[in-house]
C-alpha cells in the first residue's frame, strides 16, 4: 500500500530547499572565482550551444561529491528494499520452481496457483516501482543542486562567464541518471545473469498467461 507518508518522503527527496540552493550557488561562485574548473581556452571560446557537458574538465570536486552522495543514497534505498522484502523474494523464487514444474514438466496448468504467484509478483513490482520513484526523486534533487552550482559558477568564471551564464537550458555537466539496473526483474533475478533460471521462466509463463487472458485466449 502506498501511504501518504511515502509520497511525502518522495516529495522531500525531490525538493531542493532554499538553503541548499543558496549554498550550491555560493559554492559555484567560490569555485568560479578560483578558476575551477580549469577550462581550456579553446573550450571556453566554443559556441554556447556546442559546449559539451560531458567534458571531463567540467567535473569539479563538488560535482563529484554531489554525484557520489546521490548514488550512495539510491544504492542504500535499493539495499533496504531487498532486505525488507527478502521473504517475498525467497517465496517468489520457490514458487517459480513450482510454476515451471507444473507448466513445463507436468504440462498441467494450474490457473489458481499461477494467479497466486502473480499476486506476489504484483506486490514485488509495486514495492520496486515505489522505490524507483523515490530514487528518481533523489536523482532529480541532485540535478537541481548541480544546476544551482553551475548558475553560480558560470556567473563569475573568467572564461565561462563569456558565454553569458549556462550555455543552454539542458547544459548540466555531471548530470545524474538512474542506470538500467533500476527495474524490478533485475533485482529479483540478480542471481540469473543468463536469464535462464526457474524464476525467469516462471515470469515468462505469467506474462504469457496475462497476455492471453487480455486477448481472450487461453494460455497453452
Amino acid at each position: 500500500m502506498i501511504r501518504a507518508d511515502n509520497v511525502n518522503a518522495a516529495a522531500r527527496r525531490g525538493r531542493l530547499g532554499r538553503t541548499a540552493r543558496t549554498l550550491a550557488g555560493l559554492r559555484g561562485r567560490r569555485d568560479g572565482k578560483r578558476g575551477v574548473p580549469r577550462v581550456p581556452l579553446a573550450l571556453a571560446e566554443v559556441s554556447a550551444t556546442l559546449l559539451p557537458d560531458t567534458d571531463p574538465a567540467l567535473v569539479t570536486p563538488y560535482v563529484t561529491q554531489v554525484r557520489q552522495t546521490a548514488r550512495r543514497t539510491t544504492e542504500q534505498m535499493r539495499a533496504a528494499l531487498i532486505r525488507r522484502e527478502r521473504e517475498l523474494i525467497a517465496r517468489l523464487r520457490a514458487e517459480s520452481v513450482r510454476v515451471v514444474t507444473q507448466y513445463d514438466v507436468r504440462r498441467e496448468p494450474m490457473p489458481a496457483a499461477l494467479a497466486r504467484y502473480g499476486h506476489w509478483v504484483g506486490e514485488w513490482r509495486t514495492s520496486t516501482d515505489l522505490c524507483r520513484s523515490q530514487a528518481q526523486a533523489v536523482t532529480d534533487r541532485a540535478n537541481q543542486q548541480l544546476a544551482c552550482y553551475w548558475d553560480g559558477l558560470c556567473a563569475v568564471h573568467r572564461q565561462l562567464s563569456r558565454l553569458g551564464g549556462r550555455p543552454s537550458a539542458d547544459w548540466l555537466p555531471g548530470r545524474m541518471e538512474l542506470d538500467a539496473n533500476w527495474r524490478p526483474e533485475i533485482w529479483l533475478l540478480d542471481d540469473d545473469p543468463d536469464d535462464s533460471t526457474a524464476t525467469s521462466r516462471a515470469l515468462r509463463i505469467l506474462d504469457r498467461q496475462n497476455t492471453g487472458a487480455a486477448g481472450g485466449r487461453a494460455a497453452r
